[in-house]
């Protein structure tokens, strides 16, 4: 079977060798390692396969139980687990986010097993399902060395033991616990409610919200939407990216509708994604987190600047991808794409003769020369296949900013700045045609100017009072991250929400193969 899985991810390991310049004999042999870690998870699923004729999926209905005694894993016939033993408990929660998460049915198994009757477990028990977990993560991280061309670690623990991971655990189970005990059926309101009104509803809206966490003491029984309510709802919105007002309106209430299992099926797999995608992050980057709208700056392992981003709309979304971030254009000119021309510029010039004019573009015919017509003439022509070319010239007007970051993709994206700033102000800033505007890009240019410009002086000398594009290349290039998370724990331990502004949580899995597991 070993052989079997060698044969089966030979040619994908080879495609990595050859984009990430690592040796192929490496990544054979961490392909190799990977399959013999993943060995208990294939004999496992073998088993259940002869017992079992359906997948059986997690029960909201059974809780992690409180008293769980710590068992010793045996490691009688195999090398020893360098991990610290797991207690009983940690290793249910552990069992259960990887069952949320659908990483494979064999951990709804699992669970089912370690819950169902958990004083009745054997060590070599607790040991099967411990050298699961610590096996998936052993293969993930194997995979993750082999695409990303670095060098087996010597890490101990290979299962996550941070703070910050203990706490995801933690919430999780808390929430699954939470939907076994809460009846938590779907509210609907036929009018916003704001402060002072009364309605049969608030009662079970602030429950939701004690329970949630939102406020900080049990509720009696009222019907009146009170100023300690709307503390809570504020908070409420906060944690799910909405205005702060207090208005518990269509959106307050598809989050409030949100059950706690919906909940920790949706921060077990965003969890999971993110701990995956942090295995090739390097000490500096910059990540920008579409459905967030947020843009996160990291030197050498610390946050040094935040900002909020305005990304694609849903018709025309901002591609997810890694690069590299370049050169920075210091008064950068935009040459406008041909689709941008024709969804959104060309409407405005057929209503408006005075638009190009006004906006300062330049037309160009597709020999490079530049053309002029009159107001009315350009109405006219903007009616018709508008053979030219637009370029916006450098300025407050122009769509770019004042700053432009490059880095090479396929979807002809890249960061800037804004002449509409106060866009920022809106709580949903999926408004671009899928490039990313930085609130804070003044900041964020001076930071490159800082650490990464090669020639310091000359844009010291340029920035004040430039009027023509000037690029400036860098000492080293930034990788860059476009990611989709639409739920995490902030710094503080506090669960956050955003909306699936591209409908893309379905899409996105964390499935390990089938044919890792055997489970074809």
């Amino acid at each position: 079977m070993v052989l079997h899985k060698i044969i089966q991810y030979f040619p994908r390991f080879v495609r990595a060798s050859q984009i990430k310049r690592m040796p192929m004999s490496r990544c054979l042999g961490l392909l190799v390692l990977s399959v013999i870690a993943w060995f208990p998870i294939m004999l496992t699923t073998l088993a259940i396969a002869a017992d079992e004729t359906q997948a059986i999926s997690s029960d909201p209905s059974i809780s992690v139980q409180p008293s769980m005694r710590h068992v010793q894993p045996s490691t009688e016939g195999k090398a020893a687990e360098p991990d610290a033993v797991l207690p009983l408990t940690a290793l249910v929660q552990q069992v259960l986010l990887l069952d949320l998460a659908g990483v494979n049915p064999v951990f709804g198994l699992h669970y089912r097993e370690l819950t169902l009757s958990p004083n009745t477990l054997s060590a070599a028990d607790v040991a099967r399902v411990k050298a699961d977990v610590t096996g998936y993560w052993r293969y993930i991280r194997t995979f993750a060395q082999c695409n990303n061309g670095a060098l087996v670690d010597t890490v101990l623990t290979v299962i996550p033991t941070d703070l910050q991971y203990q706490r995801v655990l933690k919430q999780v189970a808390h929430l699954v616990q939470l939907d076994a005990t809460e009846p938590w059926e779907t509210l609907v309101l036929d009018e916003k409610l704001t402060a002072g009104m009364s309605h049969p509803l608030l009662d079970t809206i602030a429950k939701r919200l004690w329970r949630l966490g939102d406020l900080a003491i049990e509720p009696t029984t009222n019907l009146v939407y009170s100023e300690e309510l709307v503390v809570g709802v504020k908070r409420f919105q906060q944690r799910h990216g909405l205005k702060q007002d207090g208005v518990i309106g269509k959106q307050t209430m598809y989050w409030l509708n949100q059950s706690p299992k919906a909940r920790a099926v949706l921060l077990a797999k965003n969890t999971i994604r993110q701990r995956v995608f942090e295995r090739k992050l390097e000490p500096s980057y910059l990540l920008i987190n579409v459905p967030a709208f947020e843009m996160t700056l990291v030197d050498n392992g610390t946050t040094v600047l935040n900002s909020k981003v305005i990304v694609g709309k849903s018709s025309r979304q901002t591609p997810l991808l890694d690069s590299q971030i370049s050169s920075v254009v210091l008064n950068p000119s935009w040459r406008v794409p041909s689709s941008i021309l024709r969804r959104d510029i060309l409407p405005q010039i057929r209503r408006n003769g005075h638009y190009l004019n006004e906006r300062q573009f330049d037309v160009y015919d597709y020999n490079g020369q530049l053309v002029q017509h009159m107001p009315e003439e350009w109405q006219a022509l903007a009616s018709t296949s508008f053979p030219y070319q637009l370029v916006q010239r450098p300025g407050v007007k122009n769509a770019l900013g004042k700053y432009k970051f490059h880095f090479d993709n396929s979807f002809s994206v890249y960061l800037h700045g804004t002449s509409e700033p106060s866009l920022f102000n809106k709580d949903d800033r999926a408004l671009s045609s899928g490039c990313i505007r930085i609130e804070k890009v003044t900041e964020l240019a001076q930071w490159f100017k800082e650490h990464l410009v090669k020639d310091k002086r000359l844009w010291d000398k340029l920035a004040p009072d430039v009027t023509q594009p000037q690029w400036f290349s860098l000492s080293q290039k930034l990788p860059v991250h476009l990611v989709y998370w639409t739920a995490w724990l902030d710094d503080s331990g506090q669960e956050q929400y955003r909306s699936d502004i591209y409908h893309l949580e379905a899409e996105l899995t964390n499935a390990v193969p089938a044919t890792v597991l055997d489970l074809n």
